[in-house]
C-alpha cells in the first residue's frame, strides 16, 4: 500500500474523484481498472476504516491480553466487497464529488472479524459487531495493509471487552 496520504478532505475527495474519473476512462479491462481504484484509494489516510468487532474476535484479542499478534487470525472485513463495489461504481454513473465521496466512503468500511468469519459465505457477523468509535482516538487507522493497535486501542478493546462480559 502506499505511503503518500492526502490528510486534507476536501483535497482527498476532489483528487479521488478527478483521479477515478481517469481511470473510469481507460481502455483497459474492468478487472485493471478495479486494481488501479484499489492502489488509487490507498491514499486515503483512512481507508479500510475499522468500525466494529465481532465479538469473536474481541474474544481472541482478549486470549492476547488485547495486544495484535501477528498470525493471529484477525482481519479487516469489509461490510459491502471491495471488487463488487469498484466495479458498481466504474459501469454506474457517479456524476460529482459529493456522490462519489458517499458511495466510496460509506462502503469502505470494515469490521475487525475472525479470518474464518471474513471467508465464510454468511455476513451475519456483521450485524452482531460491536461499534467502534469514529471519535478523535482515531482508533484502528490503516497502516497499509495493517491498522494501528498501540495502547489506545488495546484499552479500548479491554473495556469493551468488560463492557461486553457484563451482557
Amino acid at each position: 500500500m502506499s505511503k503518500y496520504h492526502i490528510l486534507d478532505e476536501e483535497k482527498l475527495k476532489e483528487v479521488l474523484y478527478h483521479d477515478y474519473l481517469l481511470i473510469k476512462q481507460m481502455n483497459v479491462p474492468l478487472e485493471i481498472k478495479i486494481k488501479l481504484l484499489s492502489t488509487l484509494f490507498t491514499v486515503n489516510p483512512n481507508c479500510w476504516r475499522v468500525i466494529g468487532i465481532t465479538p469473536k474476535a474481541l474474544e481472541i484479542f482478549a486470549e492476547y491480553n488485547f495486544k495484535k499478534i501477528s498470525g493471529m487470525g484477525i482481519n479487516r472485513s469489509h461490510i459491502i466487497q471491495r471488487h463488487d463495489n469498484y466495479k458498481i461504481m466504474l459501469e454506474g454513473k457517479i456524476s460529482n464529488t459529493t456522490d462519489f465521496w458517499e458511495n466510496y466512503f460509506n462502503n469502505d468500511a470494515t469490521i475487525l472479524s475472525t479470518s474464518s468469519e471474513n471467508m465464510s459465505a454468511s455476513k451475519s457477523f456483521i450485524d452482531e459487531a460491536l461499534l467502534i468509535p469514529n471519535d478523535e482516538r482515531q482508533l484502528f487507522r490503516s497502516l497499509g495493509y495493517a491498522w494501528k493497535h498501540k495502547k489506545e486501542e488495546e484499552d479500548f478493546l479491554k473495556n469493551l471487552y468488560i463492557q461486553y462480559s457484563k451482557q
